[in-house]
């Protein structure tokens, strides 16, 4: 797929600013007041729903702003209403917006001809934004049944409570504070670590091969 100069930079500059985004809500955010924390997460979110369609190439870019717009609106309305079926729908609605999100950039990633900065970024926002929507799956199960994890403290109502166990999950590190309790957030638990696992020894193997042939290619 051709891209002009414009639109290179284009996606580079979203790139940034995604990357400044997810990292700014996976480790800032519990730097500040507790009282902020969720103003900052809805701000947040809805500036990766935005960033996350502009890193894509222009001919995904039309059809992902249609769910970006339906994602954003539903949350805020939702949270604003205090309306729990719409919270759900707009929970799923956030699952499959990240979910296409992070096969395409997974695709742009495997298309590229040789490692550059951008496919860096890439990567790492692909891992970010697999990271938010099991995040999602996890919000969504503790809502559905909040027995499913157990917790040192015995509650959990922090988005950040939620982030933290699915990042760790996905590292495999595993604390032990937070543990699945029933089948289906075991199931969860698995499908987490698997996928972390699976998308870095995938995306690592890509970019040496990318690299390594860009070097072969130089030489000869």
């Amino acid at each position: 797929m051709f891209l002009s100069k414009k639109e290179k930079d284009g996606i580079a500059l979203s790139n940034i600013l995604l990357l400044g985004f997810t990292f700014t809500l996976v480790f800032l955010v519990p730097l500040f007041p507790e009282t902020s924390h969720k103003i900052l997460n809805k701000v947040l979110f809805s500036g990766i729903f935005f960033l996350a369609v502009f890193t894509l190439g222009k001919s995904m870019k039309k059809q992902m702003i249609l769910i970006a717009i339906i994602a954003f609106i539903t949350e805020w309305i939702a949270d604003i209403f205090e309306l729990e079926v719409l919270h759900y729908i707009s929970s799923i609605v956030n699952v499959f917006f990240f979910q296409l999100i992070v096969i395409r950039l997974i695709i742009q990633i495997a298309r590229s001809k040789e490692v550059n900065t951008g496919v860096i970024l890439e990567s790492v926002n692909a891992y970010f934004l697999l990271g938010l929507m099991f995040t999602m799956l996890v919000a969504i199960l503790h809502i559905y049944n909040p027995d499913a994890l157990g917790f040192v403290d015995n509650k959990a109502t922090k988005v950040h409570d939620f982030i933290y166990f699915t990042f760790v999950t996905m590292s495999t590190l595993g604390y032990g504070d937070i543990t699945p309790l029933d089948s289906i957030g075991k199931s969860l638990s698995i499908l987490i670590s698997i996928s972390g696992q699976l998308y870095i020894a995938i995306i690592v193997a890509m970019l040496v091969g990318k690299f390594s042939a860009g070097i072969s290619s130089q030489k000869t």
